[in-house]
């Protein structure tokens, strides 16, 4: 539970091998906190995954900015407890089985003072015998029900039907719930899951810093020479990679934007990709869009892979998804502009905003109660946010801020950096203590 000073927490994800990790939004918040708690040297987080998995997750945090085996440790059931537990309990098969098996492991060889359930839907959480807390990102498909298949999600015994179902049952189990904002906390956790509200954290997330990870940008400013920096690891990362079209890619000399978020029916990423197709194609503007956003070509919930192979502008609109952290960074820093065009955030604001203003690019957002929450501190942010229904809208605002970006960046980074004074090693202490049961403070 205590190694030296430090107190160990544990961090339970069902995951699968095989499933993304890198650069997914509840990951990266478990890399956020690792950090947070490397700053002050209080915690230790173990991040407990199904066999198979660990590495994975190794290869990931072992880019954060702390000490594998000191600030983190990865754990998974061995090949060997696994075989004790089939022949006592019957053979390894399925889900369940698999987070018995993580459970059981946890129980007898995982000694915290607490555990993070890092999803609502993780149901093993349950049979863990200590303390627990356990996230509760957001529930959107209930706010944005249209484009999920019919039988898969919404049905009698739909995905997301179900998914309600085991959500209310998995966060009333916990000691605590941790929610990121309070309007998911109100919305989803009282309304629509029926949560006692005494029982939720709001913890904001604090703002991530990229520049860390840039270690030549100075002030948060671009310069000729840290662009061309950042340039060379994106053709450093194109050529590794076999991505023949960026190895000798201008970066620090083309006129991009960025939009950095996956593409889900909430995304909005389609008509972001719409502004750039009007601008380059209809009005000959030298403009291309770079997203971490895959291309699910054929797919029909989403309107962006559609939008790149009708026109063919996949020269335009170039996908570079699970990048790793220096490149994340460096296509940032390289921008001209961030779009966010989401409709809805689980969080205070949006991880693209805070992101690419440390490291020197604007970023415009699309309008919802993410971002009406981020502006009850930061009013001034108004004028750099659109309707994300809004393609006109958000084409004139695009055009505005390319302009004269400085200004735009200007502007944000104030906001930035008053939200920054509560950092991640606060938002740590404060899972920290929801997980072991301490009534430390809680910043909203």
């Amino acid at each position: 539970m205590r190694d030296g000073n430090r107190t160990e927490i544990g961090i339970w994800s069902e995951l699968p091998p095989g499933a993304r990790w890198a650069n997914e939004g509840i990951s990266r918040i478990v890399g956020f906190l690792i950090e947070g708690g490397a700053e002050t040297g209080d915690y230790t987080f173990r991040v407990l995954v199904p066999r198979g998995m660990a590495e994975t997750v190794r290869d990931d945090l072992r880019t954060l900015i702390a000490k594998e085996n000191v600030d983190w440790i990865v754990d998974e059931p061995t090949a060997e407890f696994e075989a004790e537990w089939a022949k006592q309990n019957g053979l390894i098969s399925g889900k369940s089985a698999i987070a018995s098996v993580m459970a059981a492991y946890a129980n007898t060889r995982i000694d915290v003072a607490g555990w993070i359930n890092t999803f609502p839907h993780f149901t093993g959480s349950r049979l863990l015998n200590g303390r627990k807390a356990v996230l509760l990102p957001d529930a959107i498909p209930y706010d944005f029900p249209i484009g999920w298949d019919y039988n898969h999600y919404w049905g009698p015994q739909g995905e997301w039907v179900q998914w309600k179902h085991i959500a209310r049952e998995t966060l009333a189990d916990g000691q605590a719930v941790i929610a990121h904002s309070k309007h998911v906390a109100r919305r989803h956790g009282v309304k629509l899951l029926g949560l006692d509200e005494s029982l939720i954290r709001v913890v904001p997330h604090a703002p991530p810093d990229l520049a860390p990870i840039l270690p030549f940008i100075r002030d948060r400013k671009k310069t000729p020479e840290t662009k061309r920096l950042a340039a060379n690891i994106l053709r450093d990362y194109a050529a590794t990679r076999g991505l023949d079209y960026l190895r000798a890619f201008p970066f620090e000399e083309t006129q991009f934007v960025m939009v950095a978020t996956q593409d889900r029916v909430t995304k909005n990423v389609g008509r972001a990709a719409e502004v750039v197709r009007r601008l380059v194609r209809d009005e000959r503007r030298n403009l291309k869009l770079f997203t971490t956003a895959p291309l699910h070509y054929g797919a029909n919930w989403t309107l962006f892979p559609g939008l790149v192979a009708d026109h063919q502008m996949q020269h335009d609109i170039v996908s570079m998804p699970d990048v790793p952290r220096d490149v994340h960074a460096a296509l940032f820093h390289c921008a001209s502009l961030t779009i966010h065009p989401t409709f809805y955030e689980g969080i205070v604001g949006t991880l693209t905003f805070y992101e690419s203003v440390s490291v020197g690019t604007p970023c415009i957002m699309g309008n919802g109660p993410h971002v009406k929450e981020l502006m009850e501190t930061a009013p001034e942010l108004e004028s750099l946010t659109f309707d994300p229904y809004d393609i006109p809208a958000m084409r004139k605002l695009v055009l505005n801020v390319l302009e004269n970006p400085e200004a735009a960046v200007n502007l944000q980074r104030p906001a930035y950096e008053r939200r920054r004074k509560r950092g991640w090693a606060t938002v740590a202490q404060a899972y920290a203590d929801a997980a072991a049961g301490f009534d430390g403070p809680v910043a909203a």
